[in-house]
């Protein structure tokens, strides 16, 4: 394949990635949805308890699957930032590197995994509670790194129309909905709206990148 095609195929892997943690978190909620990250102890045990093993199992498994066309669609983000932004093109190395931030936060954030290992061992109240905090805050911590991310994406976009400005704009509302959400990140269950949105922004993105990959002109 030429290089076009090559780039085409690394814009997929954003729909790819979407598409595959949304069957991950299918799987994993299988039993019932999870409880608030504010939950007693007791409740977080059944939590983990009701799960059914195989299909966490293979949730966890797409979960961690996903990393691959995710940073298949990093390498293919970046090339169209760096193309259109001028020397030194920091930004688009920004919006690089926040993104394998999260890409690593996804790959050693666990907690819930290493409870499901322990079941047949019996889990304590206590346990349960510390590996089931430590998923969510990994996972409230990711925001803020895809926040990191989308602000550099979003300002080059703005500024070059590498990508088309609306997608630019959106992607900064989404980056100041995940800081304010982190803030938050054991309140309501409404801190996980700029997360969900974030998901139709990937899909959009994904898509203009295809159209325009290798192309060096706006595609605003």
């Amino acid at each position: 394949m030429d290089t076009r095609r090559w780039e085409q195929l690394g814009a997929a892997g954003g729909i790819v990635f979407v598409v595959l943690q949304g069957v991950a978190q299918g799987f994993i909620q299988t039993g019932g949805s999870e409880p608030a990250f504010s939950a007693a102890a007791p409740e977080i045990v059944d939590f983990f308890t009701t799960r059914d093993r195989r299909l966490f199992g293979l949730g966890d498994y797409f979960s961690t699957l996903s990393l691959i066309p995710f940073v298949w669609f990093l390498g293919a983000l970046w090339a169209r930032l760096r193309r259109s932004e001028s020397e030194p093109a920091w930004l688009s190395l920004v919006a690089l590197a926040s993104g394998l931030v999260t890409a690593a936060q996804l790959v050693t954030g666990g907690g819930w995994t290493l409870a499901m290992a322990r079941l047949d061992e019996g889990l304590d109240p206590e346990t349960a509670r510390l590996l089931f905090d430590q998923g969510n805050l990994g996972f409230a911590n990711i925001w803020v790194s895809l926040a990191s991310m989308l602000l550099a994406t979003g300002v080059v976009s703005i500024r070059t129309q590498a990508l088309p400005p609306w997608l630019g704009w959106t992607a900064l509302v989404i980056a100041l909905g995940l800081v304010i959400a982190r803030a938050f990140w054991v309140g309501s269950s409404i801190v996980f709206a700029p997360y969900a949105i974030f998901w139709f922004w990937l899909i959009a993105a994904s898509i203009v990148m295809i159209r325009h990959a290798g192309a060096d002109q706006p595609t605003g």
